[in-house]
């Protein structure tokens, strides 16, 4: 995404706004996600200056024209004196969906009610409304939502999106009737999705993977192999302009294997990354992850170690010393498991973004407690 920003044309925003990119990682940055959160990275918002009050949110990637249709609706939000009732209740919906997904639902239903039929916010507020529902956990109502919206819709980056949202609610909840006859609908539009040049590559990687895990849940492991098999031949293909670009083939090769397939198959591809990409913390640590995988457990400490060393933030230290630690356990090290599991939740404290923050507290005491535990057999 960062690569698209450093080359798309955005001359005729200029003036309009103040670019800000924040870290998670960095402390810096804990008082602005205390106050507006973040469901998922990338997430991008629009803020008022008078106010501070957000006037436009997306989540995920996006493409150039929905780059500059978000830019626009967000800036439109801003300067203008009044608003239809479908377009406030848009506004407001996205200044809930981070931290409030239930609420911010609601109130794309009621833009989506208040709107007039040839409204062009429609398929937004469709896109963003199977959005919110997945960040609430309403797995049924996002699925059926998705499936019944997205038949109608133009085939641009709005239908990829409400897909992608979908599917993973469809994947995500326990098998029931209602799961199989979602699934059977969105499957169709998903394969269809990957077809359209309107998707963009994080999509793509969200569709592949959904389908690899909709193949499991039908207990079909060649259908996923297959899916596997499409989705790393795609990624070979990609020619990376950046780090980032790098960094996002390699985070795509790992989730691929890491739903179905051999991970020491992509060994050689993320230690080429962790070489050509010195500073990055990232590259070290799914090079960990692999080798953990592939029962190379001293090769996986060292990775992290490597990581560590590659002044990771508190998110990404707390990560690493995670997989170290695993990787300590399995090796038969539980001591020194054990000690490495308490700085990582030393580093996990440190982290700004509260929810990520929490989040990353819990899993390592759970491990913890499961560490300390006699004749303990679960993984960290």
């Amino acid at each position: 995404m960062r690569g698209m920003l450093e080359r798309a044309d955005l001359a005729g925003y200029a003036g309009q706004f103040v670019w800000l990119e924040l870290n998670f990682d960095k402390a810096e940055n804990r008082a602005f996600f205390t106050r507006y959160g973040a469901i998922s990275t990338p997430t991008f918002y629009v803020i008022d200056p008078h106010d501070e009050k957000v006037t436009a949110t997306q989540t995920g990637a996006m493409s150039l024209p929905e780059l500059k249709q978000f830019l626009t609706r967000g800036a439109s939000a801003v300067v203008a004196k009044t608003q239809i009732p479908a377009d406030a209740a848009l506004m407001r919906g996205d200044a809930l969906l981070a931290q409030q997904p239930e609420n911010a639902a609601r109130a794309y239903r009621e833009a989506l009610r208040l709107a007039p039929l040839n409204w062009a916010r429609r398929e937004l507020t469709e896109a963003s409304l199977t959005t919110a529902l997945q960040a609430a956990g309403q797995w049924q109502e996002c699925a059926e939502t998705a499936a019944a919206e997205a038949t109608g819709m133009s085939r641009n980056a709005m239908f990829g999106r409400t897909i992608v949202a979908g599917m993973w609610c469809a994947v995500s909840a326990d098998p029931e009737p209602w799961t199989r006859q979602a699934a059977g609908k969105l499957e169709p539009l998903a394969k269809e999705a990957l077809s359209l040049e309107s998707t963009v590559r994080d999509h793509r990687d969200e569709l592949y993977r959904t389908l690899m895990n909709l193949c499991l849940s039908r207990d079909d492991k060649a259908c996923a192999a297959d899916w596997g098999n499409r989705w790393l031949a795609e990624l070979d293909t990609r020619k990376p302009a950046n780090d980032e670009e790098r960094s996002a083939v390699d985070i795509a090769r790992v989730e691929d294997v890491q739903t179905f397939g051999d991970p020491g198959r992509i060994l050689p591809a993320l230690l080429a990354s962790e070489q050509a990409m010195p500073g990055n913390w990232n590259a070290s640590l799914r090079v960990a992850q692999m080798e953990s995988a592939t029962k190379n457990y001293d090769q996986a400490i060292a990775a992290c170690d490597r990581g560590i060393a590659r002044n990771a933030g508190p998110a990404g230290r707390s990560w690493l010393l995670r997989i170290k630690a695993e990787a300590l356990k399995s090796k038969g090290q539980r001591d020194a498991a054990h000690g490495v599991l308490e700085e990582a939740l030393k580093s996990a404290e440190a982290i700004p973004n509260p929810q990520t923050r929490e989040n990353n507290i819990k899993t390592i005491r759970d491990a913890l407690e499961r560490s300390a535990a006699p004749n303990e057999k679960d993984q960290l």
